[in-house]
């Protein structure tokens, strides 16, 4: 590695760090301001990000897939719902179906965070992209930009997997959490459509691997 790649990767780090510093600042005063917020946002990131950066370890590991770091990914996935704290309450926690109109609002929530993000010390490409393109479908109906196939950014597909696995296992207000059997089924239906079918397989047996690891501390670091 070049000097001068090393300083830069040096100064990235330390920009990253101070946002995460800045980010756990505004995750305890919207805890404080509001915490049903909160509950439904920070949990779901925190989880997510601590899975996207064991799958992607995998797969950088087993694949040719990317040479992003994982500093990145976990850092894009830490962060990839943050605009959801200027959708109105009391559509993102409704316990019914969302009409229309709420369901465009609530897909701002992409757009929201890259502009609340992206012009932040640590933000990078990559993070960036798994905020902006993470509701990106495989069959490009998604949003905001109806991308589709590998027209969406590696870490964005990456972080979409590992969004909807946190998502499905979660217990909502207008949902109960699915069983891992059940989340298995529903993530197959949702490969080749919402879901990029080559990582989604990569997806099952990196899961299966965790699950027949007994140790306690992988589980942990894993988000299984």
């Amino acid at each position: 590695m070049s000097p001068h790649r090393s300083r830069h990767a040096e100064t990235v780090g330390v920009d990253q760090k101070i946002l995460r510093v800045l980010l756990r600042a505004i995750a305890t005063f919207r805890q404080s301001e509001e915490p049903e917020m909160y509950a439904h946002v920070h949990p779901h990131c925190h989880a997510t990000a601590k899975l996207a950066r064991a799958f992607a370890a995998d797969l950088i590991h087993t694949d040719t897939y990317s040479d992003h770091t994982l500093d990145e990914i976990e850092l894009g996935a830490y962060v990839h719902d943050i605009g959801k704290y200027l959708i109105p309450k009391s559509i993102l926690l409704k316990p019914g179906p969302l009409t229309a109109q709420e369901r465009e609002t609530v897909s701002r929530h992409p757009a929201y965070g890259t502009l609340i993000l992206s012009n932040l010390c640590g933000m990078t490409d990559t993070a960036n992209e798994i905020v902006l393109y993470h509701h990106e479908r495989w069959d490009g109906t998604g949003y905001p930009e109806g991308l589709e196939g590998i027209r969406i950014p590696f870490a964005a597909r990456l972080v979409a997997i590992c969004d909807v696995y946190t998502s499905l296992r979660a217990k909502r207000v207008y949902k109960p959490s699915l069983t891992r059997r059940k989340v298995a089924l529903t993530m197959g239906e949702m490969a080749g459509r919402e879901l990029d079918p080559r990582m989604v397989e990569d997806f099952f047996r990196f899961a299966r691997a965790k699950q027949q690891d007994g140790r306690t501390s992988d589980r942990r670091e894993s988000g299984f």
